[in-house]
């Protein structure tokens, strides 16, 4: 047994077919057979039964996939360890991330601005989406790792809590009275709102409480695309549902505020967990840490800002 049946084995188990498995390996479909062939030769039982639809997992394999997912995560902290020691004072490579829309368009800027200039030799590219997409581009190496609403547990993935975020209501028309006054949607008929998909974010659990009752609303239309949806709720009397970090901006400096009115949500509480997302068995590079360091950073100003909303608004729900 060595580690490259390790990797194919693990492939197939996750992927339930050896052809995806040879295609996320790179390698052709027989050589990943051959291997699962030979590691069930050596133990003497059988790991998968082939089906019509691909295979299906023993539940020997299942005992022997936990084992492999403690041999391929030392195995890669032992690669990522020894790279470390030869780039401690010279941070360099390729650095990919994928961040949803919300924080983009309120942190990025921040975020990346600073950690350029300190980091010359990194290169960085940054990738858009919702957390789904963003999930798949983890578990699928386009990215090294993701931050997104809080996704559903998955194998092989590593989740952790960075920020817990407040939810707005966004317009370029006065909906609820002065700007930053709390706003119930429990209570406030006749809104026209801008939400994303059911599938995306928080736009499942806003329709749910809108065809049950819980949230009165006249309207909804469905973009998605948080730059867009903001645009269109600036010059319209409708209101986007957005995270607190997507207009945090607009609320920090007092000149941008002049053509728009933003409300908290305080009822229903609306959940948006932002959660960094990588894939176990794949370290974090030092750039990639350094990288996480600057989000963290940032997400202590975005809770400064959240905090001096509250303030304003005169509300202790928030």
């Amino acid at each position: 047994m060595d580690i490259r049946q390790i990797t194919y084995f693990m492939l197939v188990y996750e992927e339930k077919s050896v052809s995806r498995a040879a295609a996320k390996a790179k390698v052709a479909q027989p050589a990943v057979s051959m291997q699962i062939k030979h590691l069930e030769e050596e133990f003497g039982f059988k790991l998968f039964e082939r089906t019509q639809s691909g295979v299906e997992p023993t539940r020997h394999a299942a005992r022997f996939y936990r084992h492999c997912i403690g041999i391929s995560r030392s195995f890669s902290l032992a690669q990522q360890e020894m790279r470390d020691i030869g780039s401690q004072d010279n941070l360099g490579g390729s650095l990919r991330i994928g961040l949803p829309g919300s924080v983009t368009r309120g942190l990025l800027t921040r975020i990346l601005s600073p950690f350029l200039i300190s980091y010359p030799d990194v290169d960085v590219t940054i990738s858009e989406a919702y957390t789904g997409t963003l999930v798949e581009w983890v578990k699928s190496g386009t990215v090294d790792f993701a931050v997104g609403a809080r996704p559903q547990k998955q194998r092989g993935l590593m989740q952790r809590l960075l920020y817990r975020d407040g939810v707005v209501v966004m317009s370029g028309t006065p909906l609820n009275g002065p700007n930053f006054a709390p706003i119930d949607l429990t209570k406030e008929p006749g809104l026209k709102l801008i939400l994303p998909s059911a599938n995306q974010s928080y736009g499942g659990f806003v329709r749910e409480r809108i065809a049950n009752g819980t949230i009165k609303s006249e309207r909804v239309i469905e973009i998605n695309g948080t730059v867009s949806s903001a645009e269109f709720a600036r010059t319209t009397d409708w209101g986007v549902v957005a995270p607190f970090v997507a207009v945090v901006n607009e609320v920090a400096q007092e000149d941008l505020q002049n053509d728009l009115y933003i409300y908290p949500v305080v009822k229903p509480k609306i959940p948006f967990d932002l959660y960094l997302v990588y894939d176990e068995r794949k370290p974090l590079t030092p750039a990639a840490k350094k990288f996480i360091e600057r989000i963290e950073l940032e997400m202590k100003w975005l809770k400064t800002v959240w905090e001096t909303l509250k303030i304003r608004s005169g509300d202790d729900r928030l």
